[in-house]
Parts: structure tokens; sequence; C-alpha cells
């Protein structure tokens, strides 16, 4: 695997970061009219030309080893996904993003037993920081009262967080072997297969203005993937995953331009407790400064 400490993945990645907000905008704004699995099915279902034509821009052997590697991930994207999504519909965008924040500590983890990357102690007091954060955000948004379906809203959030970083994790692996075209393409065709039964009980008429937006949002999706997966395939897992908490700022401009949500103080408070918890897990010891 490749580790380039240079500034470019880096910055890759956070624009990778950036367009995948606007696709869970856009998703966001499809829910409102459709079932979640048939919007997670279109999300996957039209993006797959895009991938095709990426792919064969620097065509490669497909093999079935590639197709079962890739095709797990593409389980992981599903259940990410679907997660997500359902947790949008409940909870505001901004909230939504937010715990997503547990995605970097998920990764240092997972990266430590997958990838064998070295784990620091901190992580494990990030760990426990970043859920006290998470407790802030979920106690802001349900009061006082037992909102069982806010509950699981949150639920779903810090499901898909994991299955995000799982997901990762397994793409630092899989980069070794195969290139992002190739990759893109598999995991998103899986994902597409892997929903095409739940989406198409669910189905529900859509019109031109939603083709649109699908057709939209597969272009995001696909653009996110392949810049994530080369930053991805560049860089080590647990230095990329600090750039999720530039995705707070995107939601809340976003949430705000297209549904007029507003983080509360509470959000922003439970947000920065989970981003600094990361930021204290995953810096890097210093070097030891020599006796003069």
């Amino acid at each position: 695997m490749r580790s380039d400490l240079g500034p470019i993945p880096v910055l890759v990645g956070a624009a990778a970061i950036a367009v995948f907000v606007g696709l869970d905008t856009t998703m966001k704004f499809l829910l409102t009219d459709l079932p979640v699995a048939q919007v997670t099915f279109l999300r996957y279902a039209f993006a797959i030309p895009f991938c095709i034509a990426a792919f064969l821009k620097r065509p490669e052997p497909i093999t079935v080893r590639a197709i079962r590697a890739n095709g797990l991930r593409g389980a992981l994207i599903v259940a990410t996904a679907v997660t997500f999504f359902y947790g949008v519909t409940i909870l505001p965008l901004a909230e939504a993003i937010a715990v997503q924040f547990l995605a970097p500590l998920f990764i240092a983890v997972l990266g430590r037993f997958i990838l064998r990357e070295p784990l620091h102690p901190r992580i494990l007091i990030g760990i426990a920081a970043g859920f006290v954060g998470v407790v802030v955000i979920v106690r802001a948004q349900i009061g006082g009262h037992h909102d069982v379906r806010m509950l699981w809203g949150f639920a779903s959030a810090v499901c898909a967080a994991f299955c995000y970083a799982l997901s990762n994790v397994l793409l630092r692996r899989q980069s070794a072997r195969d290139g992002v075209g190739l990759m893109v393409l598999l995991q998103t065709s899986a994902a597409a297969v892997f929903l095409l039964p739940a989406g198409a009980i669910a189905w529900h008429p859509i019109g031109s203005a939603q083709i649109g937006l699908f057709v939209f949002g597969a272009c995001l999706g696909t653009i996110g993937q392949l810049t994530l997966t080369w930053a991805y395939a560049r860089a080590p897992a647990s230095r990329l995953a600090i750039l999720e908490y530039t995705g707070f700022l995107w939601a809340s401009l976003f949430g705000f331009a297209v549904f007029r949500e507003v983080p509360n103080v509470d959000t922003v408070f439970g947000a920065a407790i989970i981003v600094v918890a990361c930021l204290v897990a995953l810096r890097r010891p210093g070097a030891r400064r020599q006796p003069a």
C-alpha cells in the first residue's frame, strides 16, 4: 500500500467529503416523497453507467477474487446507505452528519486489527469521549421525552458510521490489489444488486424531476467514490479519517439552504466534543526532544 504524506491525498479526500454531503442532501430531499429502499437502490443503479465510463478509461481484468472482495464492500456500502438514509428521514442533516464523526475512531480501531496500523491507548479514551458527544446530541434532540423514533434515528446513524468505517478500512486494503475504477464499479454494481429486491417491493412511481435528481446524485456519488478511493489508496486510513469533520460545515450549510435546518447549541457542542476526542485520539506522538 502506498503512503503519500503530501497534501494532495488530503485535499482530494476533503473534496470527496463535500461531494458526499451534497449527495446526502439530494437523497434527503428525495426521501420526503419516496421510501428508503427505493431511493437507496436507485442511488446506486443510476450510478452504474458513470462507473462503467470511469472504468473503461483504465480497464483491468475482472477476477473472481476482485468480485468477492469488492462484493463484501458493496454489502457494507448498502448497510451504510440504508442506515444513514433512514437516519436522515428522522434527524436533521447536520445532526446525522455529526454522529458520523464517530467514524474516524472506528477507522482507527479497525485499522489496527485489519491493517495492523498502530493503535495508541489514547484511541480508547477518544472513543469514550466521542460517545459522550453523541449522548449530548441525542439528549438535545429528545429532551426529557422518551422519543423511541428519534432514538432509532440516532442508532441508525451510529450503525452507519461503523459500517462506513469498516468499508473504508477494507477499501484501503483492497487498493493494494485493484485499481480505483474497478473497485468503484464492482462495489456500486454489488450494492445495486443487493438492493434490487427491496427496491422493487417498495417501488413508487417517479417523475422526471426526481429522475433528474437521481442522475445528479449518481454523478455526485461516482465522483465522491472515485476521489475517496483514490485518496485512501495513497494515504493512511487514520490520517484521512479526520477529514470527516469537514462534513459538519457542509451539512450545516446545505441543511439550512435546502431544508431551513439550523443546528442548535447542544448539537454544535456535542459535535465539538467528538471532534476534540478524535483529534486527541489520532494525534501523532511528537518526537522527543534531545537534550542540549
